[in-house]
């Protein structure tokens, strides 16, 4: 919510930059995090119902909206460009897959980083299947992939947010030596070098210093974690709903341009929706009308249909078998 407002001040462009720094990172580090266990029976199944199908809906929605709001003359659901969030979606259900292959390798960390060093040089990797940021970002995912929980340890320790504002400071001051579009460029990471450097090795050497920023965002973010039980600790388990369907509304904020200005009224107004889309959009009532589509539970007799037929070839196949002796 706060993008639009960033071309009118260079103040909340910097803090946008700062917050790229950490907000995809850390969560892509969370994520693969929890992918260990993607060597199990139904790992496929899980995440094609979980993370594709709903980017094949939401995708879908949002792609037609686009053509609603801009008044395009014909209707066209496009699923290789992903609207906005979307990208992620389709990044996540790519890692997942990339699991396999990657950890199959010795140093996958180190060469994930090198591949998502060496994508910029590839000029037509960019937006289209998230091809670009699906290998910048790979690198985070392996990370967390590969880390336990003793490793978050840390966390809990006096010196952490020393750690932590000790990188903020170190962030902030590489940011300043960049122009705020160029930053921004680097920490999206859909851009190839042809359109954000002068060549490929000055974007290969800014992808690495970006890197390190990212490093410091993850290292910046996590101290100040709570590690307590909250009012709204419950919320984690319902992150895909917010992280889905908070598009709609930044898509109508966009349409209605209400973000083009900024006025002091606005520092309170903005945290004020921040607050209730999240509790909104994780409530009992958005969660049941929206499940379905959101857990991607409305394919899930593709599945099912599949597991019975496997069913009932073992079930032939062992009466044969009976028969047999």
């Amino acid at each position: 919510m706060v993008s639009p407002a960033r071309a009118n001040s260079d103040t909340i462009y910097f803090a946008n930059n700062f917050l790229a720094s950490f907000r995809m990172p850390a969560l892509i580090l969370i994520t693969g995090y929890f992918s260990k266990r993607f060597y199990k029976d139904g790992f496929f199944q899980k995440i094609t119902l979980s993370i594709f199908i709903p980017y094949l809906i939401f995708q879908s929605f949002y792609s037609l909206l686009n053509d609603v709001i801009y008044g395009h003359e014909t209707l066209n659901v496009s699923l290789f460009y992903p609207s906005l969030a979307m990208w992620f979606m389709l990044s996540l259900f790519s890692w997942n897959i990339l699991l396999l292959v990657f950890t199959k390798l010795k140093h996958p960390i180190l060469i994930s980083f090198l591949i998502g060093i060496g994508i910029g040089a590839l000029d037509h990797a960019g937006h289209y299947l998230s091809i670009s940021r699906t290998f910048v970002f790979f690198p985070f995912f392996l990370i967390g992939h590969y880390i336990g929980a003793e490793s978050f340890n840390w966390l809990k320790r006096g010196y952490a947010k020393i750690i932590s504002i000790t990188s903020i400071g170190f962030s902030c001051l590489i940011l300043s030596f960049f122009a705020l579009p160029q930053a921004r460029s680097y920490l999206l990471g859909r851009s190839p070098y042809i359109e954000i450097a002068d060549s490929y090795v000055e974007g290969a050497l800014f992808r690495i210093v970006f890197y390190f920023v990212m490093l410091l965002g993850i290292f910046s973010f996590f101290p100040w974690v709570s590690k307590r039980k909250t009012f709204f600790t419950h919320l984690s388990r319902r992150t895909a709903y917010i992280y889905i369907l908070h598009i709609l509304f930044i898509k109508i904020m966009y349409t209605l341009d209400l973000s083009s200005t900024i006025q002091p009224i606005h520092f309170i107004i903005v945290p004020i929706i921040w607050l209730v889309l999240t509790f909104f959009l994780s409530s009992d009532y958005v969660v049941q009308l929206t499940k379905p589509l959101i857990e991607g539970k409305i394919a899930s007799g593709l599945f099912n249909q599949d597991n019975q037929s496997r069913n009932s070839k073992h079930q032939k196949l062992k009466e044969q078998l009976g028969k047999q002796e």
